[in-house]
């Protein structure tokens, strides 16, 4: 399958999902609060962020809302539609894309403030094309300016892996696949919620951004002990849910929490 293919096939899969997508943060209810909570500590209010692969603009509205400058881009043109209209009259809004991030001509601008990158690395499979990636976020990064990248964990694949469709410890191509290279045919990618994705180890994370020349500041877990198990999360009541995200951000950046989750982001800098 050459790039183009799978450019198609990932912007065909957030086209029939953007429903979905849009109520994913609604779900993981830790990944957008645990993320702000570092935007704000580290971007300054009114700077300009530029949002890689921005989805259905959730992040973008509320950072609008903030007071933030946000420059949108997404490889789908249904998410790019319903931004489109969201943000529509906003004057906060530089501008807005549709097209892939390899291949975007947003990195032809520079001096952000910020870059929000939640998306892309986890869909491109190839190490050298996310090591790229990187590096023209740290060319479109003013000085001192911020890198949000996100990866998703292999271990956590795994179990969802398991979880999902056990067979593909049958086939070479599945669960062995994706244990020894980060990414499969038959055992994740053969269900609906996955499409021609990259699963890391954490232990690869800093030394990609380093390679790219950025100085990591911070790797988080974002759900921390949750992250296949966020069912167990919704089925607390309201005062547990509570005492367990406090304990959850307190301790996100061990270890132990990074392990445990499925998303982990990334913060580095110029």
């Amino acid at each position: 399958m050459n790039m183009e293919q799978l450019k198609n096939q990932v912007e065909e899969y957030y086209n029939q999902h953007i429903s979905d997508e849009d109520r994913r943060l609604d779900y993981n209810i830790f990944e957008l609060p645990l993320t702000l909570k570092y935007i704000r500590k580290y971007v300054r209010k009114g700077a300009r962020i530029l949002d890689i692969a921005c989805g259905t603009g959730r992040y973008a509205g509320i950072l609008l809302d903030m007071g933030y400058k946000m420059a949108l881009n997404d490889i789908a043109s249904k998410n790019v539609e319903l931004v489109e209209r969201r943000f529509a009259g906003n004057k906060n809004v530089i501008m807005i894309e549709q097209s892939d991030a390899l291949r975007s001509n947003i990195w032809e601008r520079s001096n952000w403030d910020a870059i929000l990158m939640l998306g892309p690395l986890y869909h491109i499979i190839n190490e050298n094309n996310r090591l790229y990636l990187l590096k023209r976020s740290k060319e479109a990064l003013a000085k001192n300016g911020y890198l949000f990248s996100a990866f998703m964990s292999r271990v956590q694949a795994m179990i969802y892996g398991i979880k999902h469709n056990a067979y593909g410890i049958l086939d070479n191509s599945g669960s062995r696949q994706l244990w020894e290279t980060g990414t499969d045919k038959t055992f994740v990618e053969g269900t609906e919620w996955f499409k021609h994705t990259y699963f890391a180890f954490p232990e690869e994370i800093d030394p990609l951004i380093e390679r790219a020349g950025l100085k990591p500041l911070h790797l988080i877990g974002i759900e921390g002990l949750f992250g296949e198990r966020m069912d167990l999360f919704h089925q607390l009541d309201p005062r547990l849910k509570t005492s367990w995200m406090n304990f959850i951000f307190r301790h996100c950046e061990e270890t132990h929490m990074i392990n445990q989750s499925k998303h982990l982001l990334s913060i580095s800098t110029k």
